[in-house]
């Protein structure tokens, strides 16, 4: 049997006439999707974000994500949410938080200290939030990252 161009089917009457045509074997197959998959893992992850509020779970006020969300909410309804647009990109070993235009480093966060990831959709004007907890040496307690992804949206298929 050949592959037909044309139709995307199999068709025995083309393997009679086309004897140059074989199908790649199961390990050819493999490493080109490994060579894919690599080469898709070389794309940097970049995202632009606006970033709304950071807050430390300080274990009174403030002691989990959703208790960061309602602060959020509490802040917005005051017209108090002093959002800035960023890019979230990962460089490295590192997460970077940097300016829009002159792509100045804002802030860098190793990865491994990243706790968790979450995506919070449609729970108050901000529909696409992406918290991220981080805990740094030397911090009493984690710091909670709040961002909108309007522009790209947020999925759990892109936190890292």
């Amino acid at each position: 049997m050949a592959l037909c161009s044309y139709c995307r089917s199999f068709s025995p009457e083309l393997s009679s006439q086309r004897p140059d045509m074989s199908r790649p074997s199961g390990r050819s197959i493999y490493m080109q999707r490994k060579e894919y998959s690599e080469s898709m893992n070389k794309q940097p992850f970049q995202y632009r974000v606006e970033h709304l509020f950071t807050s430390e779970l300080d274990r009174r006020e403030l002691n989990s994500v959703e208790d960061c969300v309602a602060k959020l909410k509490s802040l917005d309804s005051r017209g108090k949410v002093w959002g800035q647009d960023m890019i979230l990109q990962v460089q490295g070993s590192s997460l970077q938080l940097c300016d829009i235009e002159s792509k100045e480093v804002l802030e860098s966060i190793p990865l491994g200290s990243i706790m968790q990831t979450k995506a919070i959709l449609d729970s108050c004007t901000y529909d696409s939030l992406l918290t991220i907890t981080v805990q740094e040496n030397g911090r009493r307690g984690p710091n909670v990252l709040l961002f909108q992804c309007e522009e790209t949206g947020v999925r759990n298929s892109l936190l890292f």
